[in-house]
Parts: structure tokens; sequence; C-alpha cells
């Protein structure tokens, strides 16, 4: 594999209801590929193992490893990454959502390159953080459990009570032109016009 000698786990959320949709996102096509296929295969690239996280696992499974479902239901996102992060194999675990179509090889690398010694590494773009295409170590399961227990469903809040590095937009633009691609993700039907437009750029 091309992606660092330290072993990497890579976690894809798949159980959204798409609701804003109308259809399951993670199987609508941008350009020619899937979209949990683009995203599969840029992980690839940095990952050892691909656990997708879903409660749909027929649809999904032959895009990852291996399957999993929440172990604390009704959470949303952060129940997912707490599943992930317990099924992982390796301690670092690099998240995404399924509805990222554009998520990038060169800010995963950076992310990577910047995990040791920390609890989450996390994007920090146009002043968000970009809680569901960052990496996460397992030793945050504990405070995941004590939020999740307590219904406490926001990712972003668990970051104050954890070792965190914020990736500076200044830092990922020297190694990614398109950011406004990276953290776009697809709610409506427009953003897929949107998305489709920009893939038949990049074949130019």
């Amino acid at each position: 594999m091309s992606h660092q000698a330290a072993a990497i786990s890579g976690i894809i959320l798949a159980g959204g209801k798409s609701a804003r949709m109308g259809t399951d996102k993670a199987l609508l096509k941008v350009g020619t590929y899937y979209i949990i296929e683009r995203i599969a295969g840029v992980l690839r690239t940095l990952v050892d193992e691909i656990i997708i996280v879903t409660d749909r696992p027929e649809r999904y499974a032959k895009y990852g490893d291996r399957t999993t479902g929440d172990i604390m239901p009704g959470n949303g996102p952060m129940g997912g990454i707490h599943a992930g992060l317990v099924q992982a194999t390796y301690p670092r675990v690099l998240v995404t959502a399924c509805d990222l179509p554009f998520i990038s090889t060169p800010v995963g690398r950076l992310m990577i390159q910047n995990a040791a010694d920390y609890d989450v590494v996390v994007p920090c773009y146009r002043g968000y953080f970009e809680p569901l295409y960052a990496l996460y170590n397992k030793s945050c399961i504990k405070v995941f459990e004590q939020h999740l227990t307590r219904r406490l469903i926001k990712i972003t809040r668990l970051y104050e009570e954890l070792n965190a590095r914020c990736l500076e937009e200044e830092e990922m633009s020297k190694v990614e032109p398109h950011l406004e691609r990276v953290f776009f993700n697809l709610n409506t039907p427009d953003d897929i016009i949107k998305a489709q437009a920009w893939s038949a750029e990049l074949k130019k």
C-alpha cells in the first residue's frame, strides 16, 4: 500500500435516512461512480481496513471489508463513530460520512501525519470543525460513551474533553487546492447537480 507505515482503520458512516435528498445518498452517482465507491477508493489509499457503520449491511457490505451497526442506537453520527471506534482493529481511525463525494487523499494524509499524541485531528474549515472527515483515536471511546449515555450527541462538544488538534485551513490549502469540494456534503438534489459539475471539471 502507498500510505503510511502506521496501521490505520477507516470508517464510513452510512446510517443516515437521507430525508432531504429523498433517496439513499451513498448510492447516488457522482460521475460514473456511486458516492460510497468514490469514498472507499480514497480511503483505500490511506487505511488498512474499511468498516462501514450501517443498519443496512446488505446495501453496503461490498464497499468495505466488514460492516457493523450502532452499539448505542439512535444517536446519529456520534453513535456511528463510537461503533466504528469500538470495532476498529487499529488505534487510529479515519472517519468519513457517506455524503462527502470529494474527500481528499492529501487532507487525509495530513491528518494522519499530525496524529501523534492527539485523541482527535479535526479539520477546521471556514471557522467550523469538520467532525465527519476527521481522525479519531480509540482512546476517545470512554468520552464518547459518557456523552452518549447522557444523550449529548453534538460531536464537537467532545473536543473540549479531548486532546484535539485542529487542522487550520491554511495548512490544508498547502496540500489541497479545492477545500470547498472536500467538505461539501450532499443534502438536496441541487447539491447533486453541483457535484456532477465538479466531477466533470475533474475529468478535463
